[in-house]
This record gives structure tokens, C-alpha cells and sequence, in this order.
């Protein structure tokens, strides 16, 4: 049995399907999971940033860019030029100026004079909690504690949202340079690493990120991670 409840226990152990990145902490490794090009950026250093987004862009975003990218062929558009993409809900594009101003400046280095907010369709809880499931299934069976915790229902699956305490937070933008789609990028990351750290050593594990917009909070026991009090 798989639970989704408000848990106050929250943090940091952010998937990504074929691409990890630790912090400075050895016990978790982060790894996110953003459909488009993920650079956890605005923890990192610009020329870090950016050679992950750019090796990240050959590697983990094919798959995004091509759907993308198809569809424009097809002209598969809405108003604007703005490329409908299934599962998604897409913004008005925005020149940068419109945009937060630390987000403009870091869409500006690739390119982009405007962009499209990319988010999420709005999920039933029964329908993101099968999607998070599933997702999980497959990539953490190999953690600790992982498999049992799936078997004797202490495996806790919720929306990030619901931890706001953890200050996790993801963007997924289209870029666009005179009205033409070039390509995609999203970045996430969290506030607070002193409340990830405090529950982490609590023996507790924590993963969270965002599949195709849904943005999740998963929990289980890992007695590996616990620290005497």
C-alpha cells in the first residue's frame, strides 16, 4: 500500500532519469527528474551551469525537443507560435523582461529573447500517485530500503507542494529567439538543505522532483542514513 499524506519530514534526494548530481553532503545524491534540460542552476557556478545544461542537452533531452520539435513540423501550434505539447499546459510566451529577473538573465545566455512557462496538466491524486509509482518502480529499486518499504506500505508518496517547508521549486521554459522555437531548458532545486539534512538523518529518505510537471515528494526508511542524537 502506497500512502499519500502531509508528512512533515521533507527533503532532498531529487531524481532524474539518466543523470545525477551530488551536493556537497556525501549520505544523498541528488538526482532530478525535469522532462527538458535540467542544470539545478541557480546552486551552481554559471560556467558549471552551463556545461551541465549543455552535455545534459545531448544526453538526457533528446526526447523532449524531438516531441517538440515534430510537432512544430507538423504545425502543431497554438496562437502565438507557442507549440502545443500533450500533458502540458504552456503560458503565453513572455518577452524575458517580462520574466523574474534573475530567470531572464539566465534564459538570455542561451539565446532566448522570449520564452513559454511550461507546466503541468492538473492530476487527479489517484492519477499522480500511479504516475509517481510507476516512475519509482522503476528507478529506485535499487535503493536501500526501497523495495521493502513499497512491500509493507511505508513508502509515502506526495506533492511537493504539500511540504512547502522544503522550499522545493522547478521551471521548465521553451525558448524562443525571434519568434522561433529552439529549444527547452528547466532547472530545480531547494531552500532549505538544513531541514533535508535534519530528516535525512533521521533514517529517513527522501526523493522529489518533477515528472512531465508533477512535482512529487517521496519518503521511505533507510536506517543506512540515521545518525545518533
Amino acid at each position: 500500500m502506497v500512502a499519500i499524506n502531509s508528512v512533515g519530514a521533507t527533503a532532498l534526494t531529487i531524481l532524474k532519469a539518466a543523470n545525477a548530481q551530488t551536493v556537497a553532503e556525501p549520505e544523498a545524491s541528488p538526482i532530478n527528474v525535469i522532462p527538458h534540460v535540467n542544470a539545478v542552476s541557480s546552486r551552481l557556478a554559471p560556467g558549471v551551469a552551463d556545461a551541465l545544461l549543455k552535455i545534459d542537452a545531448l544526453i538526457n533531452g533528446k526526447d523532449a525537443l524531438v516531441k517538440a520539435k515534430t510537432a512544430a513540423a507538423n504545425a502543431g501550434k497554438s496562437a502565438g507560435g507557442v507549440i502545443a505539447r500533450e500533458g502540458f499546459v504552456a503560458s503565453p510566451m513572455m518577452k524575458l523582461s517580462e520574466l523574474p529577473k534573475d530567470q531572464a538573465e539566465y534564459l538570455k545566455r542561451f539565446g532566448a529573447d522570449a520564452a513559454v512557462r511550461i507546466e503541468g496538466v492538473e492530476l487527479s491524486d489517484a492519477d499522480f500517485e500511479r504516475t509517481v509509482l510507476q516512475f519509482s518502480m522503476e528507478s529506485w529499486k535499487d535503493l536501500p530500503g526501497f523495495n521493502d518499504a513499497l512491500a509493507n506500505g511505508t513508502l509515502k508518496i506526495q506533492r511537493a507542494s504539500d511540504v512547502p517547508e522544503i522550499g522545493y521549486e522547478s521551471f521548465q521554459y521553451d525558448l524562443y529567439s525571434g519568434g522561433n522555437y529552439f529549444g527547452g531548458v528547466g532547472w530545480s532545486g531547494i531552500n532549505n538543505k538544513k531541514l533535508y539534512f535534519e530528516i535525512q538523518a533521521q533514517g529517513i529518505r527522501q526523493a522529489f522532483g518533477s515528472i512531465r510537471g508533477q512535482e512529487f515528494y517521496v519518503t521511505w526508511p533507510d536506517a543506512s542514513l540515521a545518525k545518533p542524537s
